[in-house]
């Protein structure tokens, strides 16, 4: 049974680095976007010479792109020995400067949204990060009273730290449910973020800027909680029946602590 809840968590663990490299690729992109809008959009662009604006006035921007990105494009062809460098790199600078135009044009108000949703995806990525650490026995738990018990007694004790963890995640999936799903019934009924979203048609109960519901947003702490009590609850297991020993990976040797407690 151990070898099946141990290859689930694997499988989990693979699944969560892969949403953690799509998060990151996703905030990355948005905040880039958003400060190429926010340098290529203003009416006084500090990349853009003074005298270009005055006599282009919007257009200077991707203008002064399609120069910029036209001088680099030749003179990094020209570097690789490539014959068309000239036509090349104006043909890339000049695409590049319709680019940064069609892109203010068809987006005036800019990603206005891109910092709310980095901030969203930051939440689920903080739980994220929380599952592979744990996964990884990064997590931090200076396990420093283990060390005064006997070394038989020693692997029981650190199963009960286990144990003890995954029912403070168990807490926190309950908790992070009711924040979602509300509290009480009735009258006595205190509202959640699903219930705020529903309830106004989706018009309220959502990140601000965007159609994000909060309680999406919110569902990371107890869908991470879950993962972080099954992971706990499996190591107490496997350490409890003698399937994993303590000492591989310990969080002492590991922080480089270990000769200081000792001391």
């Amino acid at each position: 049974m151990i070898e099946t809840l141990d290859r689930f968590d694997a499988w989990m663990y693979r699944q969560e680095q892969r949403a953690v490299g799509a998060m990151l690729a996703v905030m990355g992109l948005v905040v880039f976007l958003d400060v190429v809008y926010r340098v290529s959009a203003t009416n006084d662009s500090p990349l853009v010479p003074n005298a270009l604006e005055s006599a282009l006035g919007a257009a200077a921007v991707p203008v002064w792109a399609a120069l910029i990105g036209s001088v680099l494009a030749v003179l990094a062809f020209r570097t690789r020995g490539d014959p068309g460098a000239v036509a090349k790199g104006l043909g890339v600078g000049g695409g590049f400067g319709a680019f940064i135009g069609a892109y203010v044009w068809l987006l005036p108000s800019g990603l206005v949204w891109s910092q709310t949703l980095a901030l969203a995806l930051t939440l689920w990525m903080g739980m994220a990060g929380a599952c592979l650490a744990a996964y990884q026995r990064r997590h931090l738990a200076l396990d420093v009273g283990s060390k005064v018990w006997p070394e038989k007694l020693q692997p029981k004790v650190a199963a009960l730290g286990h144990f003890v963890t995954a029912v403070f995640c168990i807490l926190l999936v309950v908790l992070g449910i009711r924040s979602i799903i509300g509290v009480g019934s009735g009258e006595l009924h205190i509202p959640g973020h699903l219930d705020t979203w529903l309830d106004s048609e989706h018009a309220a109960g959502t990140m601000t800027g965007t159609p994000i519901p909060k309680w999406l947003v919110m569902a990371s702490i107890p869908f991470g909680s879950l993962v972080l009590a099954y992971r706990f609850a499996l190591q107490g297991l496997k350490v409890w029946v003698g399937a994993e020993k303590l000492g591989g990976d310990d969080t002492l040797k590991i922080l480089g602590l270990e000769e200081e407690v000792a001391s």
